[in-house]
C-alpha cells in the first residue's frame, strides 16, 4: 500500500472526515452510557453561555496552527504558548493590558524555535513541543511564588486575572479572523502559503525562506497567547491559576480544529464550534459519572479525524 498526491484535491474530504469524527464520537458514547436516553441527553444538553466561551477560545487557538500548518511549519506548541499567555493575563490589572502582554511574552516564547529554526534549520516541533513542558513548570513557579495570591491562606493560587466578557472576546476573535484572511490576501500572505510547497519555491520567487520561517512561529505563537489570555479572562469565576490546573488542554483542541477545518481560518471556525459542541458532551458525560478520560477520547478522535482528514485531501491510496 502506498498513497499518491492527488492531482485535484476537493475539499469534501474534509467533510468526510467531519462525518468520521461524528460517527466515533456517536459510537464512544452510546458505548460508554449503554442507554440510547442518555446518549440523546449528553448530546442534546448545551449551555449556550459555556459552549460560546470554549468556542470562543479554540476559535483564536486554531488560527495559530492554520498560520502554522498552512505554511508547512510545525508549531506543536501551542499548548504552552497558552499557558504563558495566561500567566501574563493573570499579572495584567486590565484585559486590554492583559491580550497585548499575552500576544507579547508568547512571541518571546517561541522566539528561540523560531530563531533556530530559521537560522539552523533546528526541527521546530521538537522544540516548540519541549518548551510546552517547560512552560509548565514556569507556570507552576510563578503560582507559587511571585504571582501567588497572600489573601488565599492555605491555598495555593495566583491572584485573580481581569475579567473580559464574551462580546468583547467575540470582537477581538473576530478582528483576528479577518486580519488572517485579510493577510492571506497580500504578497506576503501570498508568501507565507508559498513556504508550504518548500522553501526553494520562495527562494525563487525573490523572498528570504528564513524570514518568513521566522516570521510564522512568531505570529503562531502570539495568537496562541492571546488565546490562552481569553480562556482564562471569560471564566465566569475562578480566573486564577492552580498547580493543579496549570494546562487546560485548550491548545491541543486548537490544533485539532485546524486540521479538522482544513487549515482554513473559516473552515477553522466551523471546526472550533464543532470540538466546542464536543467539550459540552464531555462534560455532560462527566456529570453523569463517567470517567474523565472519556471525554478526553471524544476530542482526541476530533483530532485524529482532523489528521486522516488531511491524508485524504492530499493523498489517495494505492493497495500495490
Amino acid at each position: 500500500m502506498r498513497l499518491i498526491q492527488r492531482p485535484t484535491p476537493s475539499p469534501l474530504h474534509y467533510l468526510y472526515a467531519a462525518l468520521g469524527s461524528l460517527a466515533t464520537v456517536t459510537a464512544i458514547v452510546l458505548l460508554f452510557t449503554g442507554d440510547v436516553e442518555r446518549a440523546a441527553a449528553a448530546f442534546t444538553s448545551v449551555d449556550i453561555n459555556y459552549l460560546a466561551r470554549v468556542f470562543l477560545v479554540v476559535a483564536v487557538i486554531s488560527l495559530s496552527g492554520v498560520l502554522s500548518y498552512r505554511s508547512g511549519i510545525w508549531n506543536i506548541g501551542q499548548e504552552g504558548q497558552a499557558v504563558v499567555g495566561a500567566l501574563a493575563a493573570v499579572a495584567s490589572r486590565n484585559a486590554l493590558e492583559a491580550v497585548a502582554l499575552a500576544a507579547l511574552f508568547s512571541t518571546l516564547w517561541i522566539l528561540a524555535p523560531a530563531v533556530l529554526r530559521a537560522t539552523a534549520e533546528v526541527n521546530e516541533a521538537v522544540t516548540t513541543f519541549l518548551l510546552s513542558l517547560v512552560a509548565i513548570y514556569t507556570a507552576r513557579y510563578f503560582i507559587d511564588g511571585p504571582l501567588r495570591d497572600p489573601a488565599k491562606k492555605g491555598f495555593v493560587v495566583t491572584v485573580e486575572a481581569p475579567y473580559l466578557d464574551l462580546l468583547a472576546a467575540a470582537v477581538m476573535y473576530a478582528l483576528l479572523l479577518a486580519g488572517i484572511v485579510a493577510l492571506y490576501k497580500t504578497r506576503a500572505g501570498l508568501t507565507l502559503r508559498l513556504l508550504a510547497s518548500g522553501e526553494e519555491v520562495v527562494r525563487y520567487a525573490g523572498k528570504s525562506p528564513r524570514v518568513y520561517i521566522a516570521a510564522t512561529l512568531l505570529l503562531s505563537g502570539a495568537v496562541a497567547g492571546v488565546g490562552g489570555a481569553v480562556e482564562i479572562m471569560t471564566r465566569e469565576a475562578g480566573r486564577y491559576m492552580t498547580l493543579q490546573q496549570v494546562s487546560t488542554g485548550f491548545g491541543l483542541f486548537g490544533v485539532s480544529a485546524a486540521w479538522l477545518g482544513g487549515l482554513h481560518p473559516l473552515g477553522a471556525a466551523a471546526a472550533s464550534l464543532y470540538i466546542a459542541w464536543l467539550y459540552q458532551v464531555a462534560t455532560n458525560l462527566k456529570v453523569m459519572g463517567l470517567p474523565a478520560l472519556v471525554a478526553n477520547a471524544l476530542v482526541g478522535s476530533a483530532m485524529a479525524w482532523g489528521l486522516a482528514g488531511y491524508v485524504m485531501y492530499k493523498y489517495r491510496v494505492v493497495w500495490r
